[in-house]
């Protein structure tokens, strides 16, 4: 039983230092939410936007400074009528409907 013990203290370092390498997604979401576009990162929502497009162009913009810096990042569309679009950072327009 000991001997159990030691093996799994010996080996949980290497499991937490190969999860720190990897660094989570960022993901930003353009959400209706009480009436006016924003951008839900991080689980807080942005100030509101005029409209769609505004809010879409401010999402892809953070998103570029994430993707300059190393992450990878996510923007998506949560459409009014619940369909989920993923945009490329590139601003085209809304190419494939994300998997959720």
């Amino acid at each position: 039983m000991l001997a159990v013990r030691e093996c799994k203290m010996t080996s949980a370092p290497d499991d937490l230092a190969s999860s720190e390498d990897a660094l989570p997604t960022l993901v930003y979401d353009i959400v209706r939410h009480r009436g006016h576009w924003r951008v839900l990162h991080l689980g807080k929502h942005s100030s509101p936007y005029a409209n769609q497009e505004d809010a879409i162009a401010a999402a892809l913009e953070a998103a570029k400074t994430g993707y300059a810096a190393g992450r990878s990042v996510v923007v998506r569309l949560n459409r009014t009528d619940g369909k989920v679009l993923e945009l490329d950072l590139a601003g085209e327009t809304p190419s494939t409907e994300a998997a959720i």
